[in-house]
Order: structure tokens, then C-alpha cells, then sequence
């Protein structure tokens, strides 16, 4: 589980840049049309999932931390 925490959220933010790169790329040279085909639809999508990971993971953490301050007597568990 210590992996997710630390893998995610990078991985979440690589594949955002990316897009941004995606993006940039494609309003300075809409010729090339990287935002039409498949593997920008393919790259939001893939995006989208690692980022819902994320937002799940950190609040799964931040749930037990919650609950481990309300419940000392669980701490030693």
C-alpha cells in the first residue's frame, strides 16, 4: 500500500503534464492535430483513471488518520 502512496500521485502528475504538453503542442501547430486522434483520447482517458486513483488512495489515508486520532485505544492495534 506504501507503494501506491508514493507511485500515484507522481505518476498522476507526469501524465498531467503530459497533457499540458499535449495541449500546447497542439495550439501552436493545429496542423498536426494531436488532440483529434486516438492516442490523445487514449492518454485523457488512461489520465482521468491514474488521477481517480490518486483522489481515492489519499482519501483512504487521510480516513484512517481521521479515525486513528478519534480512537487512541486502536492506535496500538
Amino acid at each position: 500500500m506504501k507503494i501506491l502512496h508514493s507511485v500515484i500521485p507522481n505518476l498522476t502528475i507526469s501524465m498531467n503534464i503530459v497533457m499540458l504538453i499535449v495541449v500546447y503542442l497542439d495550439m501552436r501547430n493545429p496542423k498536426m492535430g494531436f488532440m483529434g486522434d486516438t492516442p490523445y483520447y487514449v492518454l485523457a482517458v488512461v489520465s482521468a483513471i491514474v488521477s481517480l486513483v490518486s483522489a481515492v488512495t489519499l482519501y483512504a489515508s487521510y480516513r484512517k488518520k481521521q479515525n486513528q486520532q478519534n480512537n487512541p485505544e486502536n492506535i496500538l492495534d
